[in-house]
């Protein structure tokens, strides 16, 4: 039985993501079956990332009006950067592989399997302990 696997790369919805919103046409009783990999809070991580950079940044800066304050107010509201992106990745579709089908759960199987082994290949994009965390839910 063929199936397709599909990904996209969009801007991301962080309230949309955590459930805050939820568009007319979800049903909010399989929200359970979602599978998150990895879900940081965006400012915290910024900060994180960020910070050193940043003073450095600013230390160098001669006027004041050049320094940044706070790199993430500053992306969020420019009208040119996202503040994060995200990537989805999708196998079949609703009907041919529900997530309460047998189908389904072949499906996540090979996602969290694509996960493990990119998070192998890209150690520094999410640490390991944090992804069997999340996936042993």
């Amino acid at each position: 039985m063929e199936r397709t696997i599909s990904g996209m790369m969009g801007k991301g919805s962080d309230s949309h993501n955590i459930r805050a919103f939820s568009a007319k046409h979800v049903d909010k009783e399989r929200r359970i079956c979602n599978v998150e990999f990895c879900h940081e809070n965006i400012k915290k991580v910024y900060h994180e990332l960020f910070d050193d950079a940043l003073e450095r940044y600013n230390a160098k800066q001669k006027r004041n009006d050049r320094k940044v304050d706070n790199y993430y107010q500053k992306i969020k509201c420019s009208k040119q950067e996202k503040l994060f992106h995200e990537v989805i990745l999708q196998i079949g579709n609703k009907n041919d592989m529900n997530a309460r089908s047998e189908n389904g759960q072949l499906a996540k199987k090979i996602l969290i399997d694509f996960m493990e082994d990119f998070q192998q290949r890209n150690p520094y994009l999410l640490e390991q302990a944090e992804l069997s965390e999340i996936v042993s839910r």
